[in-house]
């Protein structure tokens, strides 16, 4: 349940990611010899559609889903998801209705998370006085009552929180709000098609705050043309860039598989997001693979929060989906997060480079935890 289509967040890069993935996967024999079938619902971002997708879902008897993401209506998809017992693979965490379900598995931190991340980036670096760009969506609408405490306990205030419109044309507005009230860095999380816009917008004003994002925000051949933004810009995520394969040797088999099944795809012109699609496929490989007979929601369920070490191809730190990490404080609210390491990563101008020495865990700076961010 994607939104392939829509006005303030449009994710079509992962479902034709997801297509290729498994495609790729069924030319090599699929799982023990039986192919996937994937059943794709195009949720437009709007709610009322995205509960007809979990609904869909539910009739069409699907095992598991893959790469959700379902900001518009989590709480009633995670209800209609959660009710048939059926696990979500590598979803997009955005809402507190996420976090609470134990039958979904993100190798990743989810989207709050992301924000953690980047917020720390900046803050490492020591910027206390920061702002959030963010998508107009419903779930942005709260997220202050996430992040407030959580920049709190690391020293830092949000003194910002800047929604951007698709419907608006003038993005240097959201520059110029960005950097009311002190702010001295910029946390942008958008999608594609608005951040470029941002980006330009901030190459023409010149801001003199920070900033910093994620870098599956961009293509390599956006990051070229961005000049200046790209190269003042901080950046980390969940993989590395796509295109770093010299430090990351396991980017060679999602690349293969992408660029031969995406029509006219290329390591320039593809974003990370592309490399969650390949690992959501890939981890519901590697837990089905040992398991016979024909899978059910339950058997799936019981698979991940059994499996223990996943290897992810060597891109991201092995992922055991049903061991949880402590978020302190916070723990009865992020229940079920089983990954939250990043990477910090650097541009050169032509390409992206990250180490395994460059990761940091978001969970480190949480009210009630002992460790501190950015050590």
């Amino acid at each position: 349940i994607v939104p392939l289509t829509g006005t303030n967040l449009a994710l079509p890069e992962v479902g034709h990611s997801l297509v290729a993935s498994i495609r790729a996967l069924n030319a090599a024999g699929g799982i023990n010899g039986h192919s996937l079938k994937l059943d794709q619902c195009d949720s437009m971002g709007v709610a009322s559609t995205e509960i007809q997708c979990a609904q869909t879902m539910v009739s069409d008897h699907v095992v598991a889903t893959l790469e959700d993401n379902t900001f518009a209506a989590p709480a009633e998809v995670n209800s209609i998801l959660e009710g048939a017992g059926i696990p979500r693979i590598g979803i997009t965490e955005s809402d507190i209705s996420d976090y609470a379900n134990p039958d979904n598995f993100d190798f990743t931190g989810g989207a709050v998370f992301a924000l953690v991340g980047i917020m720390d980036d900046l803050i490492h670096k020591g910027d206390k006085k920061l702002s959030m760009v963010l998508p107009d969506t419903p779930t942005t609408l709260q997220i202050h009552l996430l992040l407030d405490p959580i920049a709190a306990a690391e020293g830092a205030k949000v003194v910002n929180y800047v929604l951007v419109s698709s419907a608006s044309g003038d993005y240097s507005q959201y520059v110029a709000q960005a950097e009311e009230n002190g702010a001295q860095g910029m946390v942008l999380a958008l999608g594609n098609a608005q951040l470029v816009q941002v980006a330009q917008a901030m190459n023409q004003l010149n801001p003199k705050i920070d900033y910093a994002t994620g870098i599956a925000g961009f293509t390599l051949n956006q990051l070229k043309n961005l000049g200046t933004f790209a190269k003042k810009a901080l950046f980390t995520w969940w993989t590395p860039g796509i295109d770093d394969v010299k430090n990351f040797p396991g980017l060679a088999r999602p690349i293969a598989v992408l660029t031969k099944y995406v029509k006219g795809a290329t390591v320039d012109n593809m974003t990370a997001i592309s490399l969650s699609s390949w690992l959501a496929v890939h981890a519901f490989y590697e837990v089905m693979k040992s398991q016979h007979g024909t899978p059910t929601a339950a058997s799936v369920v019981k698979a991940f929060k059994a499996a223990k070490d996943l290897s992810m191809n060597g891109i991201i730190p092995p992922w055991s989906p049903g061991v949880y990490k402590s978020a302190g404080s916070l723990s009865s609210i992020f229940k079920y997060v089983s990954s939250s390491s990043m990477y910090r990563i650097s541009y050169s101008g032509t390409r992206t480079q990250a180490s395994r020495s460059q990761l940091f865990d978001t969970f480190a700076g949480l009210p009630g935890t002992s460790t501190t961010s950015g050590s």
